[in-house]
């Protein structure tokens, strides 16, 4: 995917346009590079199938410290 650089916004948010269509934000210091306004960029997404699997497990773990905390407290009552 290819994008230009059309402004930053506060100096915090670029906006890029996207060629062939399509907008994106996104936070300026969030990038490896210094970009200014004008600027041609290629822009490469990836999944991260170890991240989410890693967030899948925490989710599950709060899931069932709540179901269990749940469950002692109806004893409880």
């Amino acid at each position: 995917m290819e994008g230009i650089v059309d402004r930053i916004e506060d100096g915090k948010i670029a906006v890029i346009d996207i060629k062939g269509g399509g907008r994106m934000l996104v936070p300026a210091g969030n990038m490896d590079i210094k970009i200014s306004e004008g600027d041609h960029l290629k822009i490469d997404i990836k999944q991260d199938p170890e991240s989410k699997e890693k967030m899948r497990k925490e989710i599950n773990e709060i899931k069932k410290e709540l179901l269990e905390r749940s469950e002692e407290e109806n004893t409880q009552q």
